[in-house]
């Protein structure tokens, strides 16, 4: 089933840098709506683990907001951080026991009942395919995540899992400047499933409109 989202995600990567309080990303994310950007792209370990909290504040503070926006996050890497002591080193994990506390966290943070889009967010070279598959499952059963899928993954990897559990997306770094999914068959494989696949920093970055570039 393929995850209903909007044609421009807004990203949350760098929101620290915008230095807003609850009442201004508040405002922010109004404004994204109305413009029709209702998608809004999260992982558990920006900002050093800060960014879905802050996110989750905007969100109270204008309760109505939720229902208008599609919430996607993204689990799997144990970044070091002080948030997060017990990791001592940065690793991947997509084990059942890490991926349910970090969609139970997400969930907590972000003050919301579900997460419409999960994504594994880097590939884990230990992954056991048929064990994500089934929390993957458990997940969409209990409502607590309504669509699932990868970024950042081959298509070789991509085909794996999703021949375990049905995948709405690959989330792949894709711009002017980083044109590799039209040569590593990510393309046409989405094409193939009949998938759209989600373009993370489509500008580069800002670099297309950097001064002096």
């Amino acid at each position: 089933m393929k995850a209903n989202l909007s044609p421009i995600v807004a990203g949350m990567w760098r929101l620290p840098q915008w230095k807003l309080d609850a009442p201004e990303l508040a405002r922010w994310i109004a404004q994204a709506l109305d413009l029709g950007i209702s998608t809004f792209d999260h992982a558990d370990i920006y900002g050093g683990y800060s960014v879905e909290a802050a996110f989750g504040e905007a969100l109270a503070a204008a309760p109505g907001l939720r229902d208008r926006m599609q919430i996607v996050t993204k689990c799997g890497i144990r970044l070091v951080s002080a948030a997060r002591p017990a990791h001592a080193i940065k690793s991947y994990d997509t084990s059942h026991g890490h991926v349910v506390a970090s969609v139970e966290n997400s969930l907590r943070v972000l003050r919301t009942d579900r997460i419409d889009l999960l994504l594994i967010h880097r590939p884990d070279a230990l992954m056991d395919p048929d064990e994500l598959a089934e929390t993957f499952r458990g997940l969409q059963r209990s409502g607590k995540v309504l669509h699932v899928g990868v970024s950042n993954h081959s298509p070789s990897q991509f085909a794996m899992l999703h021949r375990r559990v049905p995948l709405s997306t690959n989330q792949v770094e894709f711009s002017p400047l980083n044109m590799g999914a039209l040569a590593d068959g990510t393309l046409e494989q989405a094409t193939d499933l009949g998938l759209s696949p989600m373009a993370w920093s489509p500008l580069g970055g800002g670099r297309l409109f950097a001064p002096g570039d």
